[in-house]
């Protein structure tokens, strides 16, 4: 049934990566493959997998395309396999991974993170939009809405403004001008993706430039998607809180959130900071769970599946990736009419049974065609045969 080397080269976002590569570790067992591991963090030594045929090999936002062998071989040249890039956020912050001279497929999970690829990097053997496969869950531990002790969840790290301006005091007055221009453009339409704004910061010049000077000048600009993220996470949360509802959230820096403006917010829960893991876990517990995009403008983050998984009810700023799927089985709401939010929230709140109704159509729906098997099963039957 196939034989996979699957790689863990990172070890952030609360051990996340290594969470998703051990879904898919055991889904793949289930299918009936074969499956090697290489953890670069236990610094073992790739040359075991030389030799060795695979049907692919898999990794998420990977730092293989850079590795190189002592004699200079890239890794992924002299390992025998196609290989399989899992893109976890926008391609910008790859792009030295996805500019090196090896043969990479990419899997993205925003399908305008697609087109910029297909667009910007014509080099790539293919690129696919796939929406990372939903957390496993226990059915037993399963609540139903009016049992359940948090209101709304956010799990996830604040990024507060001061740490941004400090990022971007470390690089020259030019740049950081052009930085805040091209933020500006997205705050001021929040429809726009990094890449529009960034068009739109070279036609008020009149300037014209190659694809693959865009996109260097895309990730030369990086910090105006991270702010630009960081500042629709604060107003929604802001939004929430402001109009008194209550809001309980879990991840590195929501500390920072109350030393900003000096606001006590008494309606803000801080949790203490949780593996990855223990976060999803942390779901079984909430009515709702609130996910806000990390400027994803066609794509679908992981909060939206753990909810649906979870049986929680997903409240997220839409995208038209999250209506196809979710259908009206989600609340959802708009960047740009944030004033809407807090009365959907309380309207949703108060009716247990609707509420319930949401998160068994969402359960039902999503458990059925977006867990690991179903992703390892189409990966296996359709995708494989498509890049080989």
């Amino acid at each position: 049934m196939g034989r996979f080397l699957l790689i863990r080269s990172k070890g952030v976002c609360y051990e996340s990566f290594y969470t998703f590569t051990d879904c898919l570790y055991h889904a793949l067992r289930r299918y009936g493959a074969d499956v090697d591991v290489f953890d670069e963090s236990k610094s073992a030594n790739i040359r075991i997998f030389l030799g060795k045929s695979y049907d692919a090999i898999i990794d998420f936002d990977s730092t293989m395309p850079d590795k190189k062998l002592d004699d200079g071989t890239p890794v992924l040249q002299a390992l025998d396999g196609p290989f399989i890039n899992y893109l976890l956020d926008h391609p910008l912050y790859f792009h030295g991974q996805l500019s090196q001279n090896v043969p990479q497929h990419v899997i993205c999970i925003d399908r305008r993170h697609v087109a910029y690829l297909e667009k910007y990097y014509p080099e790539l053997q293919s690129i696919t939009f796939a929406p990372l496969p939903m957390m496993p869950v226990n059915d037993d531990d399963i609540k139903s809405i009016k049992d359940r002790r948090i209101g709304i969840l956010f799990t996830g790290t604040y990024t507060s403004p001061e740490f941004i301006q400090r990022k971007l005091s470390d690089i020259n007055p030019d740049a950081r001008r052009d930085v805040f221009e091209i933020l500006s453009y997205m705050q001021a339409d929040t429809t726009l993706t990094i890449e529009d704004a960034m068009q739109k910061f070279l036609d008020t010049r009149e300037k014209k430039i190659p694809d693959k000077m865009f996109r260097q000048f895309m990730q030369y600009y990086y910090l105006a998607d991270t702010a630009a993220a960081a500042w629709a996470r604060d107003i929604v949360v802001r939004a929430i809180l402001n109009r008194g509802n209550k809001l309980t959230v879990c991840g590195h820096g929501w500390n920072d959130f109350r030393r900003y403006d000096n606001t006590p917010y008494d309606n803000l829960e801080i949790l203490p900071e949780v593996s990855y893991h223990r976060s999803v876990d942390m779901a079984y517990e909430a009515k709702m769970l609130l996910n806000v995009m990390p400027w994803f403008k066609d794509g679908i983050h992981d909060r939206v599946f753990t909810a649906a998984g979870h049986g929680a009810v997903c409240l997220s700023d839409e995208t038209p990736a999250l209506n196809e799927i979710m259908g009206r089985s989600y609340v959802g709401f708009s960047l740009e009419k944030l004033e809407e939010l807090s009365d959907k929230i309380k309207k949703t709140l108060s009716d247990d049974a609707y509420m319930q109704q949401l998160a068994d159509a969402a359960h039902e729906s999503i458990t059925s065609t977006y867990g690991w098997d179903s992703f390892v099963d189409s990966l296996c039957s359709n995708y494989l045969s498509m890049i080989c």
